[in-house]
């Protein structure tokens, strides 16, 4: 069956999201919730959005679409590219491995 394979951030950069994305809390219930904004969005049988993570030293960080290789569907890789330049990307060995 064919459909879309969202493969996501890689490793590093849900690393750096762990440590520097800014989360609010409900002050109620102190859940933690994500402040993100809806920048973009990329499609293959489904439509999928791209999001900016505020941080929390006041830059941000887009989701990109870095790669989207066909394995009986598309599989989709995101990048994350902070407002200072920095990018977290997968690796063209680790796109190879898990496609």
């Amino acid at each position: 069956m064919r459909c879309d394979q969202p493969l996501g951030l890689p490793p590093t950069a849900e690393d750096f999201l762990r440590v520097y994305e800014y989360i609010d809390c409900c002050p109620t219930c102190k859940r933690p919730i994500p402040q993100l904004e809806i920048i973009g969005k990329y499609s293959g049988f489904n439509s999928h959005p791209l999001y900016r993570h505020p941080l929390r030293d006041g830059r941000w960080a887009d989701e990109v679409l870095q790669a989207n290789p066909w394995s009986s569907g598309p599989v989709f890789f995101l990048s994350l590219q902070v407002s200072d330049g920095q990018q977290f990307c997968w690796s063209e060995d680790e796109i190879a491995e898990r496609i």
